[in-house]
């Protein structure tokens, strides 16, 4: 059997992106859509084309597959049926593969049935989305007010969100996914809240949907606590004006770090008694690695050595911040009889001491 041409069956060439594949998909899903052309439903035709669309779309649509499909295979696994029953089942197969639960559609008490503009709606668009320049506000004394770069848009179509990382995350530098709730025109009525004249079910004639949409956020090495990352036009659209959207960082709890906003990292290191007393070398953890740090004779409890430069690097390529060592004396709880001869010695020799002292 020949092997069906997906790209061709959407429109487009294989050098298309998931972004336009997404995009053919859903304009091809809006064209056909019963509530908009009830009248194709059900035509032997129109169900063919469109079991061709999901085909096309489950294949295409998920990278894994379609990297094997370039590659001339084709898995019958990937397809859960090889037969609808009309157009509904097309699609309700379609949105089973993206995630999505069938959901009564607007105004149906009919349960299982499938809500054509809910998954239109859902189609979710994943974009790559890096800072700009200067994109990444330092925090300040003012970070509980508004810090944001100068923009041409409304603030009002600007969108604030927590980003949480790992600490490691914000000293490497990392890419992380974000979802973004959006409110759009509905793309069953365009905006306009009516179909043929009626109010469309889609969006109860609002005019508007809720709409989720993916990103792909380049986090920049060194990014501090409280930080905001800007990405440019990822807000609210309101006519030819697009907001931005703003990333506050959150740094999440590290079992050994504790990092501060000012780019240095304070870490507890545990020594032994006599260690403390002799003075050792010491192999520290840093985020760039371990290194050896030494500490001299008579380290008392809780005393703090600094690593300079062993800090969170600086998003603007200045001096990163240090890392700040604080020493934690461990006492042995089990010595052998050896062991306690020698601290019966170092008493009397305190006790000595305090005589000498006059204590």
């Amino acid at each position: 059997m020949l092997q069906k041409d997906y790209y061709k069956i959407l429109g487009l060439d294989r050098k298309a992106s998931q972004q336009e594949i997404k995009k053919a998909f859903r304009r091809l899903a809006r064209e056909h859509h019963p509530d908009a052309n009830p009248q194709g439903n059900g035509r032997p035709e129109v169900n063919q084309r469109f079991k061709d669309v999901a085909e096309a779309y489950e294949v295409l649509g998920d990278p894994e597959r379609r990297r094997q499909y370039d590659q001339g295979h084709v898995d019958q696994s990937w397809f859960t049926t090889t037969s609808f029953e009309n157009i509904r089942d097309i699609f309700e197969r379609t949105a089973a593969r993206q995630g999505q639960q069938a959901q009564p559609a607007s105004g149906s008490t009919q349960k299982g049935k499938f809500n054509f503009g809910d998954f239109l709606n859902n189609i979710v668009d994943t974009v790559s989305a890096s800072p700009g320049k200067d994109a990444v506000k330092e925090p300040t004394k003012e970070s509980g007010k508004e810090n944001k770069t100068k923009s041409k848009a409304p603030a009002k179509l600007d969108l604030d969100q927590v980003l949480e990382i790992t600490l490691e995350e914000a000293w490497s530098g990392s890419r992380k996914p974000v979802t973004v709730n959006l409110s759009k025109a509905c793309v069953l009525c365009g905006g306009s809240g009516k179909v043929s004249g009626q109010a469309c079910r889609n969006c109860q004639g609002s005019g508007r949907s809720a709409q989720e949409k993916r990103l792909d956020v380049k986090v920049p090495a060194g990014v501090r606590k409280g930080a905001k990352i800007r990405v440019p036009g990822e807000g609210l659209k309101q006519g030819n004006q697009q907001g931005h959207l703003y990333l506050q960082i959150e740094l999440l709890e590290h079992p050994f770090y504790d990092a501060d906003e000012h780019g240095d990292i304070r870490c507890e290191v545990p020594v032994s008694l006599t260690e403390a007393v002799l003075g050792a070398e010491l192999e520290v953890p840093t985020l760039g690695g371990r290194v050896k740090m030494k500490i001299p004779p008579g380290t008392q409890p809780g005393q703090i050595f600094r690593l300079r430069g062993k800090g969170m690097k600086h998003p603007k390529g200045l001096d990163p911040g240090d890392q700040y060592v604080s020493v934690q004396v461990v006492i042995p709880k089990h010595l052998n009889h050896r062991e306690q001869e020698l601290y019966r010695e170092a008493a009397r020799s305190g006790d000595e001491l305090r005589r000498h002292l006059g204590a």
